[in-house]
């Protein structure tokens, strides 16, 4: 993991370089700037994984540098500092999907607790990203393009609703090994851009993430009603035309394999 620490105060900057046990959280670089534009200018030449701000500072704030980074990098993560308790600014980092905003003075536990969860985050998103790597492999048809809210069309509108007609029609065509944003994309006569749009903005979660989960989530009920099936059959049954990649997605989503899961729930 990398991190880049953005603070104007002296003191501050070095405090934390000082009082952070980076590396026994896993962090292994540790970038430093004293101003917004030098933050910037870092953050896009090291591509760091989080990033630890001071919101008011010269030359450029920390949102400002912030709303900038996101631009070329839309998987790092936000921590904001500031000695202002400012509901514009709370705002904004609110839009960042920041993982905190902490208040000076700091407290170093607040700053570590902070860091972890932004680690847990990061680490989640990439295994996320591996599933569905794994996924399109077997299942063409799926791969997602999810525009940012702020580069949508201005006509695109948020629809529960709608979003629950996907998700149902999801769960009613499991089974189906040739559901894809293709077949969505006909039944419900909307582009795949807006629907990945919609789906994520409405359910918190992309369209792939909610076949896997619901075909992972299948398929460990049925081995818990039926456990002597052959694997074959549950992935199949699942959705899943080769069950090796039924075992490779159920493996890294449920960190076992099918057999020991079922060998686990026949103990049980």
């Amino acid at each position: 993991m990398k991190v880049l620490l953005v603070e104007d105060e002296v003191l501050t900057r070095e405090g934390l370089l000082m009082s952070i046990p980076w590396e026994a959280l896993g962090i292994g670089e540790v970038f430093t700037a004293e101003n917004g534009e030098d933050g910037l200018e870092l953050a896009l030449s090291k591509e760091p994984d989080i990033v630890m701000t001071d919101v008011r500072m010269p030359r450029m704030d920390g949102i400002t540098m912030a709303f900038e980074i996101r631009k070329k990098n839309k998987k790092c993560r936000f921590i904001f500092v500031s000695g202002f308790c400012d509901k514009e600014y709370l705002k904004s980092a609110i839009q960042l999907s920041a993982v905190n905003y902490i208040e000076k003075p700091i407290e170093v536990e607040e700053v570590i607790t902070a860091l972890k969860r932004a680690i847990k985050l990061l680490v989640e998103q990439r295994r996320q990203e591996e599933i569905e790597a794994e996924y399109r492999k077997q299942f063409h048809g799926l791969l997602e393009d999810v525009p940012e809210d702020d580069l949508v069309p201005a006509d695109w509108q948020p629809s529960m609703h709608q979003a629950d007609k996907i998700e149902r029609f999801i769960q009613d065509n499991l089974g189906n090994s040739d559901l894809s944003l293709t077949m969505l994309e006909d039944h419900f006569d909307l582009s795949k851009q807006y629907m990945c749009w919609l789906f994520k903005r409405e359910k918190k979660m992309t369209i792939n993430q909610c076949i896997i989960q619901r075909r992972i989530s299948w398929a460990k009920e049925f081995m818990r009603r039926n456990p002597g099936v052959r694997i074959k059959d549950v992935a199949e049954r699942a959705g899943f035309s080769d069950s090796n990649y039924f075992i490779k997605i159920f493996k890294k989503t449920e960190n076992m394999t099918p057999a020991e899961y079922m060998h686990g729930a026949a103990k049980q």
